[in-house]
């Protein structure tokens, strides 16, 4: 959960620094699993996206990996030379399957993206087609999958098949399946197709992690971005970038220190997202309308009536004017009434705790939110003021999740040296230094927080970059 800066809060954002060394050792994974989620593994517009990647970045990301395949030589099935590059390219494209997908899968079977000396068995069972888990690759009857560009061919056309007839097949959307032990009611057809082609956990599991370490978005949600080209500034939400409109917004939200720098190219890959031109909890209204709106994040509240808007202690000239193509922009949320309890904000105690922490909440729109230690105290509400209620007056209030250290943040524990970023109240484990550095992060910005800080935020999927 992110609580950005307000004019409401955040006097100081930013607890004190630990400076670590030079000799930080990353852990791949701490004692605690990424995330992975066995009933959604892969979208189906993502699997079908045969348009994904133009033969040139194609080459290009086979130039990176430590594999052999960027200047493999194969033949197609009239006999002609190919390379892996346009054997991986024209599959896609017969078939309308996503190359990245058949690249992944040469990986998940055989290790060919990353193998340095594979065997010409690896090259021949490139993506495991035909081979089940009884069968030898030795039986004559599978001679006819035998070799890259067939193993390839048939497992674009096998997976388009699933896409389009998806019924005839085992593993099917929507129904509930007892997999490995595990019980999974499987969410689409992308992801039943995947266990039609292994149905098993952990070998999906490895194509989920090969996939978001190949082509996930190499920063996540949370992050602050910079253009290497024109010093523009942007926030990550949402798989989008918005564009910080002005020095002044950015003060008010954000801190520097936590700007990556990046080249154009890699923002390119992000779409564009609303820009964020206003404060939090500003009040928007459009000049021809009387209608006012409470903005928080990417989303505007409707302040139902003039009453409403005086109780919550806004002066006429806070107001200000935006167009009306610009508040189209923002998501409709909730409408906020003489009903809503403090919609932008309040930490409230329980007068008779005895400790500095305990029982003390974020309380906003009706919901109370546990505000665990002073560590994420400080990391977002250092400087506002605590309110002393009863309990009675609590009691009020719908319970909601812990407030959490703010997205964009790395942390560590003491004890284990993993350092994770945080978004959307996950930690993203990174795994090791090189991935690190090349995304531009300062070790400078890693604090070290408890194991109590720790184990109210769930593990996310792990941050590799495509590098």
């Amino acid at each position: 959960m992110l609580f950005d800066k307000s004019k409401a809060f955040f006097a100081t954002f930013f607890a004190p620094m630990v400076i670590l060394s030079a000799s930080l050792f990353f852990l791949p994974f701490s004692a605690r699993a990424v995330e992975f989620d066995p009933t959604y593994i892969i979208a189906d517009s993502e699997i079908t996206d045969y348009n994904a990647m133009t033969i040139d970045e194609i080459k290009s990301f086979l130039d990176k990996r430590n594999g052999t395949l960027d200047d493999y030589l194969t033949f197609d099935k009239e006999g002609l030379p190919k390379t892996a590059v346009q054997a991986f390219f024209e599959i896609a494209q017969r078939w309308l399957i996503n190359p990245k997908y058949l690249m992944v899968l040469t990986q998940k079977e055989q290790s060919l993206l990353e193998s340095q000396n594979p065997s010409q068995k690896q090259y021949d069972w490139a993506t495991g087609y035909g081979v089940c888990d009884d069968c030898s690759m030795s039986d004559p009857n599978l001679e006819r999958f035998k070799g890259f560009y067939r193993q390839v061919n048939s497992a674009a056309a096998q997976t388009r098949y699933y896409m389009d007839n998806i019924g005839e097949f085992n593993y099917q959307p929507g129904k509930t399946y007892n997999i490995d032990g595990t019980s999974v009611k499987i969410k689409n057809t992308a992801t039943a197709a995947l266990y039609n082609y292994t149905p098993h956990l952990h070998g999906n599991q490895v194509f989920s992690n090969l996939w978001a370490g190949y082509f996930e978005k190499k920063w996540p949600d949370g992050s602050l971005l910079i253009s290497s080209e024109d010093s523009s500034t942007y926030y990550l939400e949402n798989g989008t970038k918005r564009l910080i409109a002005s020095k002044a917004v950015f003060a008010s939200r954000f801190d520097s220190k936590r700007l990556i720098e990046v080249d154009p190219v890699d923002l390119n890959s992000y779409e564009d997202g609303p820009p964020i031109k206003y404060l939090n909890f500003s009040i928007l209204k459009i000049d021809s309308s009387s209608d006012l709106f409470m903005i928080f994040g990417d989303t505007k509240r409707k302040i139902v009536s003039e009453a409403v808007f005086k109780k919550l202690g806004f002066q006429p000239d806070e107001v200000e004017i935006a167009a009306a193509d610009e508040l189209k922009l923002y998501k409709d949320g909730p409408d906020i009434t003489e009903y809503t309890a403090y919609p932008s904000g309040i930490l409230l105690q329980d007068s008779q705790a005895k400790k500095p922490f305990e029982k003390l909440y974020y309380v906003i729109s009706g919901e109370k939110h546990p505000v665990i230690n002073k560590e994420v105290f400080e990391a977002n509400f250092s400087g506002l003021k605590i309110t002393k209620v009863s309990a009675g007056e609590l009691d009020k209030y719908m319970p909601a999740e812990s407030v959490t250290l703010p997205d964009g943040w790395l942390v560590k524990t003491k004890k284990v040296n993993t350092v994770y970023v945080v978004s959307h109240g996950k930690f993203l484990p990174i795994f090791n230094g090189q991935v690190f550095e090349k995304m531009n992060y300062d070790k400078k910005n890693i604090r070290v927080i408890t194991d109590e800080t720790l184990e109210i935020h769930p593990i996310g999927q792990a941050v590799t970059g495509d590098w």
